[in-house]
């Protein structure tokens, strides 16, 4: 499996593991109270998730419902509903983070590694609390 390195640093490492039109898949490693975007919608794509060790905590929806994703947890985002995540834990979570289609995100990834600013499908929450967390899929293991 060929590995492109986009950050490396003490509380977080990402890499991109695949990469194509049809989806792009990233591995990370987030160490405790390490925070990822704040509340955002993506309009034409999912974003998912697969803890691999550790856990992670999500918000989805207007009414920011709380998730708690320990090892071997899948979610799915569906497009339209407003998420963030972080790993509020003692220790590291390592997750993979899956788009579907990539909808621009390993250009913006590696545009964020390079210091170029790339427009994709991400969006700041709607006013309007966007879709609500029904259609997230929480699979735990």
């Amino acid at each position: 499996m060929s590995v492109e390195i986009i950050t490396a640093r003490e509380g977080r490492d990402v890499a991109i593991v695949a990469a194509s039109e049809a989806l792009t898949v990233t591995t990370s490693r987030y160490g405790p109270g390490e925070r990822g975007p704040d509340p955002h919608v993506h309009h034409e794509h999912t974003d998912a998730f697969y803890v691999l060790e550790g856990a992670l905590v999500f918000e989805v929806g207007p009414e920011a419902t709380r998730l708690e994703a320990g090892t071997g947890t899948y979610v799915s985002v569906p497009p339209g509903v407003i998420h963030s995540f972080w790993n509020e834990g003692t220790g590291d979570a390592r997750f993979l983070n899956v788009h579907a289609p990539d909808a621009g995100f390993a250009a913006f990834m590696r545009g964020a590694r390079d210091g170029v600013a790339r427009e994709w499908d991400s969006f700041a929450a709607p006013g309007d609390g966007g879709r609500g967390a029904a259609g997230v899929v929480v699979s735990r293991a």
